[in-house]
Order: structure tokens, then sequence, then C-alpha cells
């Protein structure tokens, strides 16, 4: 999976501190850098390539508006976090991804993460470059080999995960899903619930908020619900 390479700029500690796990708890974010002012960001900047932001609107000398008025929105992405809403209308008009409202929920975050990462990572590139590709896993004392495209979805079950293939076979491997996660291609890959991955291009049949495979019903959890539709256009 190709990760965003991203910063967080905040001059308060606690609200810096919960961007930066949020950061590090989901897959295709990767945190390059956790400042507590704006001149330090566009110092880094300056020095290499970041892809986004998360900046707080409102800090001593250096505001998270004027960063992103000095910045290249091109090439960096740009999310606001504040405590007052009143600075929304002012984050878009300097081109936002997104505004959160302090205080920040995970669900929250992520939803805003999806929208940078539709934005940042063109569907139609990693799709490409998807093609012909496989994953090597441990199954008991084997080592195997499994084409992505033989892939229909994977389950977490308790220490181990159970990769269904399309001919109805079940392998199961020693593994976390957010480990199998952060080896996949997103897409056709998409986490779908805290326990499943889907493999889209395989998706035929959609019901309420389940996919359907079969017989099997895998469920849609809220906080993932936006990204799967978003990618499941593509096929």
């Amino acid at each position: 999976m190709q990760k965003i390479r991203c910063i967080a700029v905040d001059d308060e500690p606690l609200a810096l501190g919960l961007i930066k796990s949020y950061i590090d708890k989901t897959p295709f974010l990767e945190l390059a850098g956790a400042y507590s002012n704006g001149f330090e960001v566009v110092e880094h900047l300056g020095r290499e390539k970041v892809e986004l932001l998360f900046a707080d609107i409102q800090m001593p000398s250096f505001s998270g508006l004027e960063i992103a008025q000095a910045i290249d929105n091109i090439q960096t992405k740009v999310i606001f976090t504040t405590a007052f809403d009143s600075y929304a209308l002012d984050g878009f008009r300097v081109d936002a991804i997104d505004y959160l409202l302090k205080p920040i929920s995970y669900p929250d975050f992520l939803r805003s993460a999806l929208k940078a990462q539709r934005l940042i990572a063109p569907k139609s590139i990693a799709t490409e470059s998807t093609v012909n590709e496989s994953m090597t896993i441990r199954s008991q004392h084997r080592i195997m080999r499994i084409d992505y495209n033989d892939v229909l979805y994977i389950e977490a079950q308790k220490d181990y995960v159970a990769i269904t293939l399309t001919d109805g076979n079940i392998v199961k491997t020693i593994s976390t899903i957010k480990g199998i996660e952060s080896t996949l291609p997103n897409p056709p890959f998409c986490r779908v619930h805290r326990s499943f991955i889907v493999n889209l291009s395989k998706v035929r049949v959609m019901e309420r908020n389940n996919i359907v495979f079969g017989k099997k019903l895998i469920p849609i959890s809220e906080i993932y619900r936006e990204d799967v539709l978003s990618n499941i256009k593509l096929f």
C-alpha cells in the first residue's frame, strides 16, 4: 500500500499528540514530522516533499491559514484542525481538503484522511500497479504465493487471518488484519470492517450494509463506508 507522508502542527501538546496517535494507527499514513509552530513546518517542506499537512488554524506568530497560503497546495494538501467553527469558510478559501473541529474523534479523522487519500493517490495509478502481483504467506509449514486476483476476502480470526479464495479454498496464516492490510494494494483491496478486507474487483452484489459472496454476508462499518463506495465505482 502506498503511504501518504504527512506532518502535524499544533501549539497545544495534547492536541498534537492526539493527531500523531491517529496518524500512527492509520495504515496508509506515515508521520514525517510533528511541530508546535508554523515556521518549523515551512522549513521542513523546504527540505523534502510532504503530501499532507494537519494544521491547527489558530496558532501564535504563524497560523495554520498563513502556512496554507505560504506553501504549494498542489504538492502539499491541508486538513485544518481547530476548536472554532468560525474558521471553516477561511479554510476552504485556501483549498483545504477538510476541516476537523476539536475534540476530534478517530472516525472523523479517518474520514478526512480517506478523502485525502483519494485526492493524493489516484486510483487509476494504484490499480495499474497491482496487475499480476501476489502475496507470499506462511501457512502451517508451507510458504505460499497467492495471486491477488485469486482472493475474495480476508477475515481476522483471533491470532490469525483466513484468506478466502475464488475457488472456495481458505488459507490461514498467523498475522493480524492490520499487518495484512499494510501489504495489500488499495484498490482493489479495501478494509470494510475491523475484521474484514475485501477484494472490491470481485464484488458483484451489495445489500444494504453488506457485501454478498454467495451465502456469506460481510458487514460494512460506518467508518469505512465512504471509502468502500468510492472505490467500488472503479470496478
